[in-house]
């Protein structure tokens, strides 16, 4: 048996939110990108991995989960450094369309880092 899926509109398909890694999803998409790199940009205190994600991902990607955020789609990545998982980790919550970023870092040595003003619900479904 072979099952079809139709767009939600005509000529547009919905983006799979769910089940992507975040090294590919920056790397195929500007917008995804571009947001991460502008939230990270001159931050001061972190991590050196994180600091890198965007142009050496040495770090390990779960896949992403698609959550709903005041009945917006949303997409939601976790990563951590590659043999400190436990120590050092990330989560990043984007719009559908990759043009805003939350992040949040917890990490053994700098402690928690919030960047790009989640809201109350963003902070929720983000586990922020």
């Amino acid at each position: 048996m072979v099952a079809f899926s139709l767009p939600l509109h005509a000529g547009e398909p919905e983006p799979s939110l769910s089940g992507n890694f975040l090294p590919q999803v920056i790397a195929a998409s500007a917008p995804h990108r571009e947001a991460l790199e502008t939230l990270l940009r001159g931050r001061r205190g972190l991590p050196p991995w994180i600091r890198a994600m965007v142009s050496r991902p040495k770090y390990v990607a779960l896949a992403s989960k698609r959550v709903t955020v005041d009945g917006k789609a949303m997409q939601l990545f976790s990563a951590c450094e590659a043999g400190r998982c436990a120590e050092s980790r990330l989560r990043a919550l984007f719009s559908a369309d990759g043009k805003r970023v939350t992040v949040y870092i917890r990490d053994a040595r700098q402690g928690h880092l919030v960047f790009g003003d989640p809201t109350p619900a963003e902070r929720l479904a983000g586990d922020f």
